[in-house]
Order: structure tokens, then sequence, then C-alpha cells
């Protein structure tokens, strides 16, 4: 019998949980014991990071079993389906819950992107050491007194760069322990991380999946298949999200007239630009540089 799919939102969660919040883009949980779901699956329509620092918790992602046990880290990405969520009685720990859009302000502009997509894709559960635990816990109070503060007119971009300090702060880890594993990665993991490693360089210029198949000598049905398997996104979804976040970089950032962008990014006209960013952000470009 098929079980009905269901969904996590930031939406959700704020009703049926204990929390605090930034509207529908940020929500963080003091207490993982309070979050509860039933048996059934659901699909992701956020990213979560739990951090268990005492007992454990088991589920599967994608269908594959995990495990985590005190002192170590989760990361769901949006798109995956988890099933199958049991605490031990002892559970605790904390969480944080971020919508896709309010990850991609965060994300604009850092480098290296690649390093983070392959290190939350091939290590859902993470062991943390005793400074990483501190750490995590100082940004996660640090995080939790600025969402309390209402009142100040930057808390949103306070916010926002205190996760985006977060990631590099964590950058060091993901290297380290992506470089003690490499050797161990399976070809579709190293096909993606070049993959993404050549959109970074290109995509300014080139948004056919063809040419990316192409430097890299495999078939463009090949790629796409692979990189469906390791990230859960088409190679149209990865280079879309390059591109959109030069976009939105350019509009909030810089004083470059849309005709100027548009030109940089290689469109053949304003039109054309115009229609490709309301598809994928949902209103104009213009309005998006007003708001």
């Amino acid at each position: 019998m098929n079980k009905e799919m269901g969904n996590i939102t930031i939406e959700g969660i704020k009703k049926s949980t204990p929390c605090c919040f930034i509207d529908n883009d940020l929500v963080l949980i003091d207490d993982i014991s309070t979050f509860s779901i039933s048996s059934k699956p659901y699909y992701m329509r956020c990213f979560l990071i739990v951090i268990c620092t005492q007992g454990q918790l088991s589920y599967t992602v994608d269908t594959i079993q995990q495990t985590a046990n005190t002192d170590n880290s989760i990361i769901v990405s949006a798109g995956q389906v988890i099933d199958k969520c049991t605490v031990s009685t002892n559970c605790k720990g904390f969480a944080v819950l971020i919508s896709e859009h309010f990850v991609q302000e965060v994300l604009t502009g850092l480098r290296d992107l690649s390093m983070v997509f392959l290190f939350t894709r091939t290590h859902p559960v993470f062991t943390l050491g005793p400074s990483e635990m501190k750490g995590i816990r100082n940004f996660y109070h640090l995080l939790r007194q600025k969402v309390f503060e209402e009142s100040r007119r930057f808390r949103r971009d306070t916010i926002r760069l205190l996760l985006q300090a977060f990631i590099y702060d964590a950058g060091s880890i993901f290297w380290d322990t992506l470089q003690d594993s490499k050797k161990h990665n399976t070809r579709g993991e190293d096909l993606f991380a070049k993959f993404i490693q050549l959109v970074q360089r290109n995509f300014k210029r080139e948004r056919r999946v063809s040419w990316y198949a192409l430097q890299m000598n495999i078939s463009s049905k090949y790629l796409a298949e692979t990189i469906r398997m390791v990230s859960h996104k088409t190679p149209n979804d990865w280079i879309s999200y390059y591109v959109i976040l030069e976009m939105r970089v350019l509009l909030r950032n810089s004083t470059k007239s849309i005709k100027e962008i548009t030109d940089l990014l290689n469109f053949p006209n304003q039109s054309f630009f115009g229609k490709y960013f309301k598809e994928h952000v949902g209103m104009s470009p213009s309005d998006y540089r007003k708001e």
C-alpha cells in the first residue's frame, strides 16, 4: 500500500513546533525532541540542519538509511525525501531550517560552492569534534539572539551575513573532509564536482548542457543521468542556479543597467533576460532591484 507523501515546510514547522523564526525563511528549534513527524515519507521543501547533542536519531533520506548519534550533524537538502524517522527517548539537539529562497540569498557571492554542495550530498551525517561543536553552538546562539531582535532595521541582513560566515568557517571542515575522502569518491561524485567547477567558470557565456558534456568528453545523456543521480537536480538546474545567483548579485549590488547586465551575461536581448529572470524568481528584474 503506498504511503501518502507529505511536505516539510517552514510554514508547517512554525505551526506545529515550538520555535523562533523570521517570516517563512528561517526557523530555529531549540529542542529537536519537539520536532515530531509521522512515519510517512516527506518531501523536504526547505534545507534542514540538525545538531544531535545527545542520544540517537535514525531516518532514511532518498531511501538510504542514516543514523546520527551524539555530536553528529545532519544535513538534508530541499528536494530530498525523508522517511522512517525515529528518535531515542534521551535524544536532544537543535535544528535550523532555511527556505530555498533564503538559501539563494545566503549563497549569493560565496566562492567555491561546489565544495558545499558536494559535502552536503556525500556527508549527510558528520561527526563533529569538541571545538567544532563549540563553534556551531556559538553560531546558533548568536543567530537566535539576532532573530529575537525584531526591532533591528537590518536584522535580516545581519542573519544572512552570519550564515555566510558560518559557511566560510565550516569550509575548512568541508575541504579537509573532501580531500581525505577523495580517493573513495565514486566516478559520479567526481564528475559532479568537475561539472560544477566548469559551470562556475563558464556560466556567463555557456548555458548549453552539450557544451559541458563536450568539455568533459562524455555524452549529454550520461552527464544528465550522472548529475541527477548525485545531486537530484539536472545539469540545466545547476546552470540556471548560477546564472540566477549572478543576476541577483548584479541587480542588487551594482549600478549596472539591466541592458549592461544582459550583455554581461550574454543574453540575446533584455526581453529574453527579463523573461528568464521572472520565470526563476517570480518578478521582473526591475521590480527585484526596487525591492
